[in-house]
């Protein structure tokens, strides 16, 4: 006891210079539990994996608890800065429960420093882990993708409900009212001397300007991502406005070139193509009814060819879910979802409740390049295809409930179909069901 007693006088004498340079001090955080049950995601519903590898995909339940606590603290004029710790944690994973001494318990999702008009008035400098996310996130929106984790967060298959998003980056914004230039550096993987990889970073400049007329937007950017294995670079721009009342429209195109090396080591030019069509229109009336509609394409590689340009789009840092099932099994380059696709999504929401919110989302997946007869596609387990571009429909319920203010009760089923696309040995469907309650503070 003594010993904790002078560990707390230590960090109170050390803090307690720092006070009078803090104007203002907001704690705030949120805490998220989700019980997960997932069922046929090695699409066979005659046993419980297709091969060794696929264990734990049939009739699975998961529990997790997400908690984040954040602090914002407002220095001198126009200083101030953030941490947010956050805790993912498995329910009864030893690794992640009751383990204290475990450094990853509890980790450092947010540390950042932001200084306003530095140097002159548009200037803001952000440096530290921070969040980045430009227009939909089909680029920048998370530095490991929205189906996977950081190896310090959850495990299993429910990784793709972690909520770690920071990079580690600084990033310079000029405001020129209607204008908004962000330049972005980030450190995606530091790797060590003595080893035959580079680091792996990220460089950016996002343009955005707001029109005057039906609440419109526009945004150009190019990103360019340099490791060992990839040198990428990214061109692309997207708009939306509001041409009359409850409708909203928009798109987006971006092409990828560079340099991309494949697993075998071959080096290949990158040609890719993404695109994003999309309309929505809400009526003002009681229950607020909404219908959308989105067209998606991300180019693909002929699996048949070894040589000649590289066309699979690379979902570098997407933040983006086209399926709750479909865009989790069949992540990655070239699987069929964020890559490789034509997605048709059909969607609506209504409220039958002021406190209740009901959506309904369609999705058709074809692929813009067939597989090879036999070959494997798929990220959380791999699955025999055939060479026919059907890949398969999916069907998502969402209903979120606000129990008061602060405390919001959630529940998200998903059926996925597959299609043609698939062989007989792996085409049965795959159910999600997932709740959640969460409180904010």
């Amino acid at each position: 006891m003594s010993r904790k007693l002078l560990i707390l006088a230590g960090i109170m004498l050390i803090a307690v210079p720092a006070f009078s340079a803090v104007q203002n001090v907001k704690v705030s955080g949120d805490i998220t539990t989700y019980a997960v049950w997932q069922d046929e995601f090695d699409l066979n519903d005659n046993s419980d994996s297709v091969s060794a590898s696929n264990i734990g995909l049939d009739d699975e339940g998961q529990l997790v608890t997400i908690a984040r606590l954040r602090v914002d603290a407002d220095l001198t004029d126009n200083v101030s800065a953030t941490v947010r710790l956050i805790s993912e944690l498995d329910w009864g994973n030893p690794d992640t429960t009751y383990e204290y001494n475990d450094d990853e318990t509890v980790s450092i999702d947010l540390a950042y420093l932001t200084l306003k008009e530095m140097f002159y008035s548009p200037l803001t400098v952000i440096i530290g882990r921070q969040e980045l996310r430009y227009g939909s996130a089909l680029i920048v929106g998370d530095p490991d993708t929205n189906a996977a984790a950081d190896a310090n967060g959850l495990t299993g298959n429910v990784d793709f409900l972690s909520k770690r998003k920071a990079f580690d980056a600084i990033r310079a914004i000029l405001d020129y009212d209607p204008w908004t230039i962000d330049v972005i550096y980030a450190k995606i993987d530091e790797v060590y001397e003595n080893t035959n990889s580079e680091d792996e970073d990220l460089y950016g400049v996002n343009v955005a300007y707001k029109f005057v007329d039906y609440d419109a937007e526009a945004e150009g950017y190019f990103f360019y991502k340099d490791d060992n294995a990839q040198d990428i670079w990214v061109l692309g721009a997207r708009g939306s406005l509001v041409p009359v009342d409850g409708l909203t429209v928009g798109a987006e195109l971006a092409y990828q070139g560079g340099d991309y090396t494949t697993a075998a080591g071959a080096s290949r030019d990158q040609d890719a193509w993404a695109a994003t069509v999309y309309g929505q229109y809400t009526w003002a009336t009681e229950y607020e009814p909404s219908v959308k509609l989105c067209y998606d394409y991300r180019s693909g590689q002929d699996t048949s060819k070894s040589t000649g340009d590289y066309e699979a789009w690379l979902p570098l840092y997407e933040d983006q879910t086209k399926g709750l099932i479909a865009d989790y099994l069949f992540a990655g380059t070239n699987n069929g979802v964020s890559s490789n696709c034509h997605i048709i999504n059909l969607g609506g929401s209504f409220r039958p409740l002021e406190d209740l919110k009901v959506s309904l989302d369609w999705y058709h997946y074809i692929l813009d390049e067939d597989l090879n007869a036999g070959s494997l596609s798929g990220t959380v387990t791999r699955y025999s295809m055939t060479d026919d571009d059907d890949f398969g429909d999916e069907i998502d319920l969402v209903l979120t409930y606000d129990y008061t203010e602060d405390v919001q009760f959630g529940l998200q089923a998903g059926w996925f179909l597959p299609g043609d696309a698939f062989a007989n040995a792996n085409d049965d469907d795959a159910m999600e069901v997932i709740g959640s309650v969460s409180v904010s503070f």
